[in-house]
């Protein structure tokens, strides 16, 4: 883990309020005529009155604008809305834009002509250097012109939000690359009229998750995975409350745009789009142009039962993630479709003489990325037995639609669940979620000042960290006593060293065992560093911070502590550290005592799914660059 200590930013300025109006002059002599002296009060009055009307004016009309423009906080809906109203320049313009810059980066590296050396351009593409580095790059390369390159591809944390520097930011936290190339790849199934408002055009719905806000997370993955895998539009649920996150009274519902950067992605990617769902219902709904799956007749939205009308409206696969697994043909058309099936005929048959893949199989010997169609079926199966395919059915579905309900809840990891013919293509899957569903700017930010203050903390610029979870946890087992969780952990620990501790255990007393060990620091420590930070970030904020920790203990069967790990192993793998080769890493379990050691060796996805984070997630997944390069 870097050992970075750059100097401190410079302390946040406050807001001032402007200098007061001086006061209006009292009559020198209460004997002044009338006459003489109330038409020049009068007129000083007025000028005064309209004076401060329009400063007030002036003043709320640059809040809203900077409010607009500068805070990641404003959903993806009100910062397209103020776009389009004031500056005429749709989605479809900003693309069109984007799309010329990656055509002059392709121009840049040679892929004009297929023959031309494309591996060692691919290799340059892969963009891994400092903020400043790429942005004299970029600058070289064209894609820096309007004053602006991939808007996902750094982190700036300087100039909106008070720090820390950009290039220490980038480099603590940053576990994403920029790899230009994908963001021209599309799905097979997107007809040449698939985008936004064309003829061709699908759509994918989902209901979010009902659980807490990992799982809200894990089912998003998965519908953006295969909305872009299927070439559909994906249709974003509408603003609401999500399950433990009402902790800020002036903000506490919220769409998937306060967390990811959904528009930056939908601008980049040719292959993907998103609409809000009042776009959708505004389109397509109301207009009776979607029809009742049951009878055939148009369904026209009412205005109300948002979900109800989905349902109605849109197919529902009725794939359950912990019976099959969804297959994606590599091509349209029946015949990929009878490869898949015969491919998992042989497997369940054992028509090669091997029996049914256990995940045993799998530990520590992880199928290649680029093996063929089968072995990689064979681990992506293990304890499922079925396949279930996008087949011309479904295809042809004007919508798609993924229920919050039993059976086909998504409480999966899109790379556990959705499996593509194409090596290519599912490689390409993981780096999409990897570089670009990172948290908004304002989160990584936040988080990067607290780590850079638990460093300058620690006498060796190094901490640990643990997730314990206890709060209103299902799995009773994992409550422990802070004196048994010292017990299972010391051993890994450093002695005397800082430790911060993620928890919603409210009670801090709760941790006096560790007091006595380490020097304990929690995310309430540096509450300084957070003005102006929703609360319901925290959540992701200890996330982060747990992340950066030399040594990391989590909750088994927590989704929080399991993604702190998937984001370790990114970083790992980008800046190639140790485990790098094999997908493993200094993370360990508190309970069950034989899954402390879990993340020491590769295992293959098992179920429970979501019990933790699987390597296949990040090992390897930068292959194929060059043959995605090749193809487009």
């Amino acid at each position: 883990m870097p050992n970075s200590n750059p100097s401190s930013p410079p302390s946040s300025g406050s807001l001032t309020s402007p200098a007061p109006i001086s006061k209006r002059r009292r009559n020198e002599s209460s004997s002044s005529s009338p006459s003489s002296s109330f038409p020049s009060s009068t007129k000083t009055n007025k000028f005064f009155l309209i004076f401060a009307f329009l400063c007030t004016v002036i003043g709320f009309i640059n809040i809203n604008f900077h409010h607009l423009f500068h805070d990641e906080h404003v959903s993806v809906t009100s910062k397209r809305e103020f776009s389009e109203l004031h500056f005429q320049k749709s989605r479809e313009e900003q693309r069109e834009n984007y799309r010329k810059k990656m055509e002059r980066a392709k121009e840049k590296y040679g892929l004009v002509n297929k023959g031309d050396n494309i591996a060692l351009e691919a290799k340059n593409s892969l963009n891994t250097g400092s903020a400043s580095e790429r942005n004299n790059n970029n600058e070289k390369n064209g894609l820096n012109k309007s004053g602006s390159d991939h808007k996902l591809a750094g982190l700036k944390c300087m100039e909106k939000y008070g720090g820390p520097e950009d290039d220490y930011a980038e480099k603590e936290m940053s576990f994403w690359s920029d790899i230009p190339s994908d963001a021209m790849y599309k799905s097979p199934f997107l007809g040449e009229k698939g985008y936004v408002g064309g003829e061709d055009e699908k759509f994918l719905t989902f209901e979010p998750d009902h659980g807490g806000w990992n799982n809200i997370r894990m089912a998003m993955e998965t519908a953006l995975v295969m909305a872009h895998a299927m070439g559909r539009t994906l249709v974003l649920p509408p603003e609401q409350r999500f399950y433990l996150l009402g902790k800020d009274k002036e903000k506490n519902h919220f769409d998937f745009g306060d967390f990811f950067h959904l528009d930056s992605i939908a601008i980049e990617h040719e292959g993907f789009n998103v609409i809000t769902m009042d776009e959708f219902l505004d389109r397509m709904g109301k207009s009776g142009k979607l029809n009742d799956i049951r009878t055939g007749k148009p369904a026209i939205y009412s205005g109300s039962k948002t979900f109800d009308y989905l349902r109605k409206v849109g197919t529902n696969p009725q794939w359950d993630p912990m019976k099959c697994i969804a297959a994606f043909p590599s091509s349209v058309g029946s015949a990929a479709i009878h490869e898949l099936e015969e491919i998992h005929h042989n497997i369940m048959s054992g028509k090669d003489g091997r029996p049914h893949p256990r995940c045993e199989d799998f530990e520590g010997k992880p199928t290649p990325v680029d093996a063929p169609i089968e072995e990689r079926m064979r681990e992506m199966l293990a304890e499922r037995d079925d396949i279930c395919i996008y087949d011309e059915t479904l295809q042809n579905a004007k919508v798609i639609h993924f229920p919050a309900q039993k059976e086909t809840r998504l409480l999966t990891h899109f790379y556990a669940f959705v499996f593509f013919a194409d090596w290519k293509a599912d490689l390409w899957s993981k780096r999409f979620v990897r570089d670009h569903l990172r948290y908004i700017d304002e989160i990584m930010c936040a988080a990067a000042r607290v780590v850079q203050a638990v460093r300058r903390r620690s006498k060796t610029g190094s901490y640990d960290s643990l997730h314990v979870r206890r709060g209103d946890f299902q799995y009773k087992k994992t409550r422990l006593d802070a004196n048994k969780l010292l017990e299972k952990s010391r051993d890994k620990l450093e002695e005397g060293g800082v430790l911060y501790i993620a928890t919603d255990e409210h009670d801090k007393n709760f941790f006096q065992p560790f007091r006595e060990h380490y020097d304990v620091v929690f995310l309430d420590d540096y509450k300084e560093l957070l003005t102006g930070i929703n609360g319901n970030y925290y959540g992701m904020l200890d996330q982060l911070i747990a992340s950066k920790g030399r040594v990391f203990f989590g909750t088994w069967w927590s989704t929080l502590s399991g993604y702190v790990n998937r984001m370790r192993g990114y970083y790992i793998a980008k800046h190639k550290l140790e485990g790098y080769e094999d997908g493993t890493m200094e993370s360990y379990y508190f309970f069950p005592d034989e899954r402390k050691e879990q993340m020491k060796k590769y295992y293959p996805v098992k179920k429970p799914i979501y019990m933790r984070e699987f390597p296949t997630s990040w090992l390897d997944i930068d292959k194929g660059i060059e043959e995605m390069h090749q193809q487009q």
